[in-house]
Order: C-alpha cells, then structure tokens, then sequence
C-alpha cells in the first residue's frame, strides 16, 4: 500500500499540466568548479562540508518528492525515462529533475555555503574575504544522497541536462556520499589524485625510474623547499626536512600541491626496487581531530587501492614511538598497502606505503625513523 502511495504521488506530480506554468527564464552559461583542484587542501575543507550540506532536511527524499514547481525547464530523455526539469518555489532546492516513478534517482541543485576560502584565510593568517555562495548538483536515490558537482551560480539549462545525463551514464563519479541507512558520510575524491600524472601512487616503480620531480633543484618549487648541503630537503613552512635517502629509500620526487599557498600541503615520495613510499606534511583547520582525519585518508586510500584483507600494521603504536594510528591492508595485486598518520598541532604527516611481504622490517624501520624524526622537527605554533 505504502509503495501505491508513493507511486502515485510520483505519477500525479508528474501529470500536473505543464502549461500551467511559465518557461523559467534562460540562465547564463556556468562552468562547474574544478574537483579536485590543484589544492588538496582546501578541498578537503569543501569536501567535508559538503557532508551535512547534502544531508539537509529540505534535500531528504520525502522533502524532494513533495517539491513544487514554479516555472518548467525543457526535459530529458535519459537512462529510459523522461525527467520533468524545473524551478522549485523553495530557496532549497533552486533546481529538480525527477521522473514519474519514486524509485529513480531525484537531481537537485542547491546553495552551498562554502566556507572554503575563509577557513583558508584563517590558515594563512590574513583578512576573511566575504562568503562565497555556491551551487551543488547532487542526487537523491533510495539508499541515499550523492554530491556531484559544484557550481559558482546555478547552472544553466543545458549545463544541468548534460551533467545528469554523464551521472546517469556512470560519468561522473560523486566527490561524497551520504548512506541513508547508517547516515555515513565518505568522500571519493582520494589524496592521490593531486600527485597528477607525474607518479602512480600505490604502484612500485623499477628501479631508477621514480617519477616526478628531482631530488634535488637548483630552484625548489615556489621556496616550499631549500635544498640542504647533505641533500635534504628543509620544507621551510613545517620546519622538517625531507632527507635525500634513508633506511634503503632514495628520495625520487617532491611535490607542493598548494605551490600558490605557500607549501602548506606538500610531499616527499621515496623508493626501493620492491617499495614504494610518500610522506605527506598537510596543514589543516583547529577542528580537524587525528581520528577524524585518519578515518578519511583510510578511506581515499582504500578506493584507490581495495582492500582483500587485513594486514597486521609493522610499526604498531603498542611499539612506542610518536603517538599514531595505522591501518594496513592486502590489495588484489598482492602487495601490502597501508598509512601511519601523526598529528602536531596543525600539521598532519601520512606516511603512505606500498611493499611486499619481505620488505616489512625495512618499512617499519623507515617508519620509525621518519615518523621520529617528524616528531623532533616539527613545531606547532607557540601563539
């Protein structure tokens, strides 16, 4: 009965006479905003907000479903069923596409109250510039909410069309998902992706062909490193330097992902012939927790590389050492995956590993060392 209900509220809503309404009028073409950018740091700021932003009450389901039009969009052919587009007579959603049927996917563009670029100012210790209103194009289904994509105004008509069009194609992956059940949140969008094409996280290199960048650079990028006489390299703004080798590690590359922030979100990758490993030094937010941020980095790192079992972890916190967490894994290609992360008061350092088997004991001593090393030379703010 309750599955009539809602069948027929879906057909009776989709059955309202379309001339009873004016064309909305037309809306400047937009560009949706880049995701990921080429600051994963403030990103992860955006991505975490948008957790609670697609769980709001007025993007619910139920809340969806009962959404009044006030002026029709022209529709879409899609995935075998016909989407109605239109303009809500509510602040939010701005923006519905939905079918006759209550079980198809429900699109939606909302306002977004992007927080990114003040949390920023904060960081780096200058003036908050105004909030920014933005526009998030997400999707409703039975088992829970996607974000998909983010816009700088509402997104014109055929802007609209063609992003449900590639989402109902499977082309565009959502950057968080919201679980109805367990009201969980996960952000896609891994760590990973800001290395760009010059390395292939979680792949072991052969020997000698380490990519990206050179150890060592007559010209470090943007001043976020200074090359030291022993070849280290001093990232300046987190006090530690990167060493050239270590524990049987060559340092192959260093990466700044914020290279117009100042090197607040940079890394240092070394290898082996069998291993491979990255040392990320990112400066986040006060409200950031080690949990909170550990949680999600286990996460980007498992959608990269899928777990098929449990690890156990080589450098366990029952060792001593800085205080840390880690969690570990086997991938479908057999090697051993997994992350230490550590935090010291703003900053926090990953360590993110790729090895085989018989390359434990040299990892867990290259963790020791490195994550030691971290904790000695790395000072929080005395103010």
């Amino acid at each position: 009965m309750k599955s009539w209900a809602w069948t027929a509220l879906g057909l009776a809503m989709a059955a309202a006479p379309a001339a009873a309404r004016e064309a909305c009028p037309a809306r400047p073409p937009v560009q949706a905003i880049a995701m990921p950018s080429a600051n994963m740091q403030s990103d992860l700021v955006t991505l975490i907000s948008l957790g609670p932003a697609i769980g709001d009450k007025a993007l619910q389901r139920k809340a969806l479903l009962k959404a009044k039009p006030k002026c029709d969009e022209p529709g879409l052919e899609a995935g075998g069923a016909t989407y109605a587009l239109f303009e809500t007579t509510a602040a939010s959603p701005v923006l519905m596409a939905r079918t006759a049927s209550s079980d198809a996917p429900i699109f939606f563009v909302a306002p977004f109250a992007d927080m990114t670029a003040a949390v920023m100012a904060e960081i780096e210790k200058r003036p908050a510039p105004p909030a920014t209103a933005s526009y998030v194009l997400g999707v409703s289904t039975k088992t829970g909410a996607s974000a998909l994509r983010l816009y700088p105004a509402v997104p014109d008509n055929a802007t609209f069309k063609t992003d449900i069009a590639a989402a109902l194609q499977g082309r565009l992956p959502p950057l968080v998902s919201r679980d109805e059940r367990t009201k969980g949140v996960q952000i896609n969008v891994q760590a990973d992706a800001y290395e760009g094409p010059k390395s292939t996280p979680g792949a072991t290199p052969l020997p000698g062909s380490g990519p990206g960048l050179p150890a060592v650079s007559a010209t470090p990028q943007n001043q976020s490193f200074r090359d030291q006489p022993d070849g280290g390299a001093l990232h300046q703004a987190s006090g530690f330097t990167c060493p050239a080798a270590i524990d049987g590690f060559k340092r192959d590359r260093l990466t700044v992902y914020d290279a117009a922030q100042g090197g607040r979100d940079v890394s240092c990758g070394y290898a082996t012939p069998s291993a491979t490993a990255t040392l990320y030094l990112t400066k986040l937010p006060a409200q950031y927790t080690l949990t909170r941020v550990f949680d999600i980095y286990v996460e980007q790192a498992k959608a990269h590389t899928p777990s098929v079992g449990e690890v156990a972890d080589p450098y366990p916190a029952s060792e001593g050492g800085p205080r840390r967490q880690g969690r570990f894994w086997r991938d479908k290609e057999g090697r051993d995956e997994g992350l230490w992360l550590m935090q010291i008061g703003p900053w926090f350092a990953k360590l993110r590993v790729t090895y085989t088997d018989a390359d434990a004991a040299t990892v867990r001593q290259l963790a020791a060392d490195l994550l030691t090393a971290i904790d000695a030379q790395v000072k929080p703010p005395t103010v």
